[in-house]
């Protein structure tokens, strides 16, 4: 999810729901960031 995809699930969403889309964003985003840390690490 990208953060265009994310802004626009938070407005299609209620409060309750916009967290968890929230959480499932940065939980994305540190998975992408961790991978592209242990890339340049090999």
């Amino acid at each position: 999810m990208d953060k265009g995809s994310m802004l626009q699930a938070l407005g299609q969403v209620s409060a309750e729901e916009a967290g968890e889309v929230f959480r499932e964003y940065l939980r994305g985003a540190a998975r992408e960031m961790l991978v592209e840390v242990m890339v340049q690490g090999v």
